[in-house]
């Protein structure tokens, strides 16, 4: 399914069978000119990530941290400097956040190289992190966000402690992309009456509406624990590019 011809839509490459003929297409002012260039680097973006949206994990280092300065992870080889130094910058910042539990990791065992992470957690991190995505890739991670249902899980008593630890992780994901979909979406309901972003009203949103977020699962998480959880995400907003 392609995912973003719900959510936006390019006219500029269509197929139009009343296209005018190209000896009949008139000369174009420059600014007409960097629009119709515009058009098209957007459309490239838009099938770039059409295309890497039907993976439900990417590699952290080879490919989603690219992916989220709008590089193909396929030409990395042909990357100048510049671009490369931006990718091992916020490759050491992801790192650092991974430590901290900030940026799911799918298989953190694993080698460095070798981590794997879901689009939507990187997402998220990456809107908390204050990181400059395309606006082509944060379109189809919020239309994720807001139209995929949480996992249904029946909380009880029987739960093995892997079990449980497995939901309470789960849980923290669902504040984290509780309170990205609320800072991308509802960011007067995230600030206080100076107009600053606080954790303990994206927390508060969370509760109030945690049916919305958890299904018929109660939270793991009491308020102020979430509270913390988002402070200790939003400590991390250095700007990283």
């Amino acid at each position: 399914m392609k995912i973003l011809e719900k959510i936006k839509s390019s006219s500029f490459f269509k197929n139009n069978k009343d296209a005018m003929p190209v000896a009949d297409i008139p000369s174009l002012s420059m600014s007409e000119r960097e629009d119709k260039i515009y058009e098209k680097e957007q459309l490239s973006l838009q099938k770039l990530y059409e295309r890497w949206s039907c993976k439900e994990k990417w590699l952290l280092h080879d490919e989603g941290i690219p992916l989220l300065f709008a590089i193909n992870p396929n030409d990395r080889e042909n990357l100048e400097d510049e671009a490369l130094n931006k990718i091992e910058n916020l490759w050491e910042h992801a790192q650092d956040c991974v430590k901290k539990k900030l940026l799911p990791v799918i298989n953190i065992e694993s080698s460095k190289a070798e981590w794997e992470v879901r689009p939507i957690d990187l997402y998220s991190w990456g809107t908390v992190s204050r990181i400059n995505m395309p606006d082509e890739f944060s379109m189809l991670m919020t239309f994720v966000a807001q139209t995929i249902k949480p996992i249904q899980t029946n909380s009880n008593a029987n739960l093995g402690d892997s079990a449980e630890d497995m939901l309470y992780q789960k849980h923290r994901e669902i504040v984290l992309g509780a309170a990205t979909s609320l800072l991308v979406n509802a960011a007067d309901l995230c600030k206080n009456k100076k107009g600053k972003i606080v954790s303990n009203k994206i927390a508060k949103n969370i509760i109030e509406n945690e049916s919305q977020w958890f299904g018929d699962d109660r939270p793991l998480l009491t308020e102020s624990t979430m509270t913390d959880l988002i402070n200790e995400y939003l400590k991390l907003t250095r700007p990283t590019v």
